[in-house]
């Protein structure tokens, strides 16, 4: 494969992939160089560390995201930056939570800032949606669980955070009460949020 032929490889499977990572290519058995070699001719943009899009792409939530989400595979978008996308907070896209499982290594990721959230077994598997954002999948807890999830880290975050999150799904989102108490016990934190649904809830 000529140089030519690579470059193409690589335009195809950038606009396939959304964010390239250089472990893309080995199966193509071409040289991460020739990232470089793109970006410098402007066909490539490089965000972060091994993160690469196509020179035209807007910067936007769903990319970043996408990009988190290609960095860290594993991760799901969780907190702050999962309330966001569900249209309750503004997103940072200094800063996005993401929550591994307990005993997996630190990701070191490059761009954006990673707060990381360590959960272990259901707490971390469920409640989880596929979300395809610039041709990935991104991995983010459905609203109920990233609910129980705030009141969770309320310690490290803040529980003003976590109560107006709440205040703000009752009365905006149709929120499922029995998925939300299944993810305040899955929790341990069902005694903590019941005070303030029992309040925020018509009767």
């Amino acid at each position: 494969m000529d140089e030519h032929s690579k470059a193409e490889r690589i335009l195809q499977l950038v606009h396939k992939l959304g964010v390239l990572r250089p472990k893309d290519l080995v199966p193509y058995g071409i040289q991460a160089e020739y990232l470089r070699r793109l970006c410098d001719r402007g066909q490539l943009q490089k965000l972060g560390r091994g993160s690469y899009v196509a020179a035209n792409t807007r910067l936007s939530t769903d990319l970043i995201l996408a990009i988190v989400a290609r960095a860290i595979p594993n991760g799901v978008i969780c907190l702050e930056s999962a309330l966001a996308f569900h249209g309750l907070a503004e997103f940072n896209p200094d800063e996005v939570s993401v929550a591994i499982e307990r005993r997996a290594a630190k990701p070191r990721v490059e761009f954006p800032d990673i707060r990381i959230a360590r959960l272990g077994g259901p707490a971390f598997t469920e409640g989880v949606e596929v979300h395809v954002l610039e041709n990935v999948k991104v991995y983010i807890y459905c609203l109920e669980k990233t609910l129980a999830d705030l009141f969770k880290f309320r310690n490290k975050i803040g529980p003003h955070i976590a109560v107006d999150a709440l205040r703000s799904a009752l009365t905006e989102h149709e929120v499922s009460m029995r998925r939300l108490w299944h993810y305040a016990r899955l929790c341990r934190v069902e005694r903590v949020m019941r005070p303030y649904v029992d309040a925020l809830l018509p009767t």
